[in-house]
């Protein structure tokens, strides 16, 4: 049952008059829409995309990091990115359950930019690597 109906209910029930029933209704209608105002107005300021690669065994050590100003430029990209990455690579990745085709880069690109990002963490992943024999690991975020 609702807070609205007990309210509703009590109102019936001679519990409490209209007037304590509406103030009720009131007070329960500001708390119900202040939390969805304040997740709409909180933003974050990131500066900058990163982009981590290491393995266990140190034969991997990517870092790269970007402006978040600089996005806007790769923002302008972003629909393309699925693209560049080569036929063989994007087959691999697939063979392994990754598919980059279905990844709204365009997407992810803006909500860091109005600072809207849910999750600064955007991809994390952990993968046996046979050649190397080590624990690979890719880290895409925003801080």
């Amino acid at each position: 049952m609702s807070e609205q109906q007990k309210i509703l209910e009590m109102i019936e029930k001679g519990q409490i008059t209209a007037a304590e029933g509406m103030e009720l209704l009131e007070a329960l209608n500001i708390t119900e829409v202040t939390p969805l105002q304040a997740v709409e107005t909180t933003k974050q300021s990131y500066k900058f995309f990163r982009v981590r690669v290491t393995s266990d065994n140190n034969s991997v050590n990517v870092n790269v990091n970007i402006p978040i100003r600089l996005l806007t430029t790769i923002g302008e990209i972003a629909d393309r990115m699925t693209t560049m990455v080569p036929p063989d690579a994007r087959k691999e990745m697939e063979s392994k359950g990754i598919d980059i085709s279905s990844v709204d880069f365009a997407k992810i690109v803006e909500e860091v930019i109005n600072g809207t990002l849910e999750e600064p963490n955007i991809v994390d992943v952990d993968a046996w690597d046979e050649s190397s024999q080590s624990m690979i690991k890719v880290r895409v975020y925003v801080d």
